[in-house]
């Protein structure tokens, strides 16, 4: 049989085209069912190909809030969970970080969604949970049994999804699905609660019946409001200004080495009241009870670390100050002392921050540790050493604080060992450059103490700035490590150098 070549290239050009136009149809309904079959997986996924490595327990009521904690470090919002450990599967990471960050058991359910190398559970917590509804209008629940609490969680709050909530979430990729993924979680019982002292001993429950009364009678006419409102404004700014402006003070009026043995001080007041803030588990009275609004503070109420600094602080003046040079003014800083004493704890007790007990322990501690210190200085300079002085001391201080720190996964230590090692560092650099600021003139040592006072603002600031910016812990504590280590830095080193040229 015979065809003629036009034909039969046209035949198989229709052919062909044909073929494609089939090839291309089942391509279409393929891509649409595997649209259809995987939608779901794929709205709930983001680069779901890694491994998993976290577990993630998402927890509702039944009005769709969600349950999240309030972290420690980046101070952003999170749903419970973390890293898988060992062998651990990654239910039974989820299980075990909702224990360790909230104190509740929980039931796993099914796997909802994959986001990066994170699994997301349906949870529900086993017991009915109480929570109470605070000043401020956020529902508390009662987790401070949680083994993580105080260290790396603030609170544990039921939040709803809002934008507000939303821009405080720490991680980008959950805030936006949270529409989707509640609907699939069945919700937990949480039982609304006037306030939770089981805890407490009557020791402690008649001192929570105390602050309860004070709060009451502070409230109860506008001037006890305004003198309240004025007692916690200047008691919350005192301490952390004045701390600022002693650390200058002494470098500029008396050297580098006294604010060395007056460092060491504050060192240990602060060090043996964050732990035993972490050892002893007594939760603070606004957790407790829901008439105090939230505060940001954070772990257990014993001892008042600021309290015990501000009468740290000013015993160690009074016990240091030098009659023969300055024969006046000595009952003076001890009235200021006894005034800034009274303002902190006003501060604390109206804002239920510490029990009365705690500010007592406190201020022992400080007046304790202004005598130790005294002791320790009259043994250096009788045996001629170089005791609180030395490089060698704060590098053994920056591991043992680091060490603490991590072990006990306390973030204030970490950054008091980054202070450490910045002290170490300008030492070392002392003894290979040496600064000699004689400012024997007033104004000359005023200007010199306005310099350091304005740089360690200035850092401070900025720090505060730059760190609410991020949610990834690393960065935060990496960055107030590094503001840690500055101050050192610049109270030793940077300030003098720079009062020399000024000075020129």
């Amino acid at each position: 049989m015979f065809i003629d070549p036009v034909w039969q290239g046209s035949f198989c050009f229709d052919r062909g085209s044909r073929l494609v136009k089939i090839v291309r149809l089942m391509t279409v309904l393929m891509v649409f069912l595997a649209f259809n079959v995987f939608a779901k997986a794929a709205d709930n996924a983001i680069n779901s190909t890694l491994p998993i490595k976290a577990a993630d327990c998402l927890i509702v009521d039944d009005a769709g809030n969600i349950l999240m904690v309030h972290e420690v470090i980046s101070g952003k919002y999170a749903i419970p969970g973390g890293a898988i450990i060992d062998d651990e599967s990654p239910s039974m990471a989820a299980i075990r970080e909702v224990y360790e960050e909230t104190g509740f058991h929980v039931s796993v359910g099914e796997m909802i969604a994959r986001t990066y190398n994170s699994a997301i559970f349906a949870c529900q917590i086993n017991s009915p949970t109480p929570y109470f509804v605070d000043q401020t209008g956020k529902r508390v629940v009662m987790g401070w049994s949680a083994p993580h609490f105080g260290k790396e969680v603030k609170r544990v709050l039921l939040l709803p999804n809002t934008a507000r909530v939303r821009n405080n979430y720490r991680f980008p990729e959950h805030k936006w699905r949270f529409p989707k993924w509640v609907p699939m979680v069945q919700a937990s019982d949480f039982v609304l609660s006037p306030r939770e002292d089981k805890a407490l001993t009557p020791f402690y429950r008649g001192q929570l019946h105390a602050l309860q009364t004070l709060h009451s009678a502070s409230i109860s006419s506008r001037g006890y409001t305004y003198v309240s409102n004025t007692v916690i404004a200047f008691g919350g700014l005192f301490t952390p200004l004045f701390f600022v402006f002693s650390l200058a003070f002494i470098r500029a009026f008396h050297g580098h080495r006294a604010l060395l043995i007056y460092g060491a001080g504050l060192l240990g007041v602060s060090v043996l009241s964050l732990l035993l803030s972490t050892a002893i588990e007594l939760p603070r009275p606004y957790f407790i009870d829901p008439v105090f609004g939230e505060q940001d503070t954070i772990g257990y109420t014993l001892p008042s670390m600021s309290l015990a600094l501000t009468v740290f602080m000013f015993s160690w003046f009074v016990l240091c100050w030098d009659k023969e040079k300055q024969p006046k003014g000595r009952k003076r800083l001890a009235l200021l002392g006894i005034v800034a004493v009274i303002v902190v704890s006003g501060k604390a007790l109206l804002q239920g921050e510490h029990f009365p007990s705690d500010l007592v322990i406190g201020a022992l501690m400080g007046v304790g540790a202004s005598f130790a210190l005294r002791w320790v200085k009259d043994l250096r300079f009788s045996n001629r050493n170089r005791m609180l002085t030395s490089a060698r001391f704060w590098l053994l201080a920056f591991v043992f604080n680091a060490v603490i720190g991590l072990w006990i996964h306390k973030p204030q230590i970490i950054y008091l060992s980054a202070i450490c090692l910045g002290t170490y560092c300008s030492l070392l650099c002392l003894k290979l450059y040496p600064i000699y600021v004689s400012a024997v003139r007033r104004p000359a040592k005023v200007t010199f103490f306005a310099l350091a006072t304005g740089g360690i603002l200035l850092l401070v600031t900025g720090n505060l700035y730059v760190t609410g910016k991020y949610a990834i812990n690393q960065i935060v504590v990496a960055m107030n490590c590094g503001t840690a280590w500055a101050i050192a830095v610049l109270l030793l080193v940077v300030t003098p150098r720079v009062f020399l040229r000024l000075m020129r």
